[in-house]
């Protein structure tokens, strides 16, 4: 299958204009236990993820390669390129 070279269109007027998105904290495991017991059986802890991508982030200054310094604060994370 031939990769796609070109981004498509915003599907919308509002995503055309539109800064803010919306997305979701899912669940996700670590593929790894640090500490194994042998009477205890491994139950791995659920671990909140968030995935963003989309062309809007290279619009936003993020581009492949681009470094982000993280400010995270209680109900706030703040991403910046540098």
């Amino acid at each position: 299958m031939a990769k796609r070279t070109i981004p498509p269109e915003p599907r919308s007027a509002q995503e055309k204009s539109s800064s803010t998105r919306q997305l979701k904290v899912r669940k996700g495991h670590y593929d790894y236990q640090l500490i194994r017991h042998p009477r205890r059986p491994y139950a791995p802890l659920p671990v909140p993820w968030v995935q963003i991508k989309g062309y809007w982030l290279d619009k936003a200054g993020f581009s492949v390669g681009t470094g982000i310094k993280v400010t995270v604060s209680q109900g706030k994370i703040v991403l910046e390129a540098e």
